[in-house]
């Protein structure tokens, strides 16, 4: 193997550690993503780095998150924020600035395969001891409760699992759709029902509520097509899985039934809630950002100018860091022109998942679900998780496109 091969395939693997660790540990992600990059750089001298991520910048998804990180780095210029906020700003949304480079690397269908095969053991770790939890404790779980009813996070936060184990859902129904053989098909639907039981009744994570159920409605509403009555059949049926569901998961009817309470009650003199915090945040970013609609208020304006609002420190501890919407997050501090951007490496998702056959059509408008739910009730691509999780299954759903060896390259 020749100096040039070696750095290139040490890139290429470190990318794979990266899609296996970062649905269980970010610290191993980080250290992935450092060597990709080491790796990267030396490519650039003795290898065709450079080249891979020019041709990359052809890609939908580069413009989008270039330009959006570009705007995000310029509206630092009019923050009131201090230079380590902003500089821990930059390093939040830094991924957007590699996905040319992440492309690059996946364009052959190997890598990607790989990198399939990585998350979807590292999900299927999870959720095997997320189920395993209901009867055992284990001391490095996040959670320690058995039985039915409860919460069982294995990694991460009930949030994260529940964004995760939603995707990795509609994944396992793709396969289920793609399976060459009965057995194959079954052993997918099977994993699919065993992931989806375990975000409704196995967690109390209501962004994951929402995300799962608005990612199989959509995956399911794409893989059937437009024909009307196989549309008909799948909708009843889906509306059937809802209401047997609602019924029989208690955990779910009472935290969508206090979900709604707090959000009616909610008010910044009263005690603070999960859903009554998002209703003030969403009220105080909506309204500051009338103030600046265009420009916004500059890149780590939020925790600058939210404590002159949220004076109260028991709603400062938990409102004060992000706003919890991903959408008023850069309409707050990027305005509505980077708000347009983030529009657009979305809708970058959604032209290509248009242009593609039924399954990956699915599996893609599937995905632009979960990160849209996700994104309305977190600030997800600032949070480190689920920031790893949207930018690099962005890249790896975008990495396959027209033009590509496209034989085994999907999940």
């Amino acid at each position: 193997m020749t100096a040039t091969s070696f750095i290139q395939q040490g890139a290429k693997a470190s990318l794979v550690l990266v899609f296996l660790a970062f649905p269980m540990s970010v610290a191993l992600a980080n250290v992935g993503l450092l060597l990709t990059l080491l790796f990267w750089l030396l490519g650039c001298v003795w290898g065709s780095s450079l080249r891979d991520t020019r041709q990359a910048l052809a890609n939908p998804l580069a413009p989008p998150a270039l330009a959006l990180f570009a705007w995000i780095a310029i509206a630092a210029l009019w923050s009131p924020a201090t230079g380590p906020l902003v500089g821990a700003a930059l390093g939040k949304y830094s991924k957007l600035l590699w996905v040319p480079v992440f492309i690059g690397l996946l364009n052959d269908p190997a890598t990607r395969r790989r990198c399939w095969q990585a998350f979807a053991l590292a999900m299927l770790f999870t959720l095997v001891v997320t189920w395993l939890n209901v009867w055992f404790d284990f001391s490095w779980t996040r959670t320690h409760n058995q039985g039915f009813g409860e919460d069982h996070t294995v990694f991460k936060d009930r949030i994260a699992q529940g964004i995760l184990m939603s995707f990795f859902t509609v994944m396992a129904l793709y396969h289920a759709v793609r399976a060459p053989t009965r057995a194959r098909r079954a052993l997918a639907a099977g994993v699919a029902g065993l992931a989806a039981f375990s975000v409704l009744f196995l967690s109390s994570g209501r962004t994951g509520y929402l995300a799962l159920l608005l990612a199989m409605t959509v995956f399911a509403a794409f893989a059937v097509g437009l024909h009307r009555r196989r549309l008909a059949i799948a909708t009843l049926a889906l509306v059937g899985v809802m209401a047997i569901t609602f019924t029989t998961s208690t955990q779910l009817r009472s935290r969508v039934s206090a979900a709604w309470d707090e959000a009616q009650s909610s008010s910044i003199t009263a005690p603070v809630t999960s859903a009554g915090a998002r209703v003030e945040m969403n009220r105080f970013t909506l309204q500051a950002s009338l103030e600046h609609p265009l420009l916004g208020h500059g890149t780590a304006s939020y925790p600058v100018l939210a404590p002159t609002h949220f004076t109260d420190a028991s709603w400062c501890a938990v409102v004060c860091v992000h706003p919890h919407n991903q959408f008023t997050f850069f309409l707050f501090e990027q305005g509505l022109i980077g708000l347009a951007l983030f529009l657009w490496f979305a809708v970058a998702i959604a032209r290509q998942g248009w242009r593609e056959d039924r399954p990956r059509r699915a599996l893609l408008m599937g995905f632009l679900a979960v990160l849209l739910v996700s994104n309305a009730t977190h600030s997800s691509f600032w949070l480190s998780t689920e920031n790893h999780f949207f930018i690099l299954m962005s890249v790896l759903l975008m990495a396959a496109t027209p033009g590509r060896d496209r034989k085994h390259v999907n999940p």
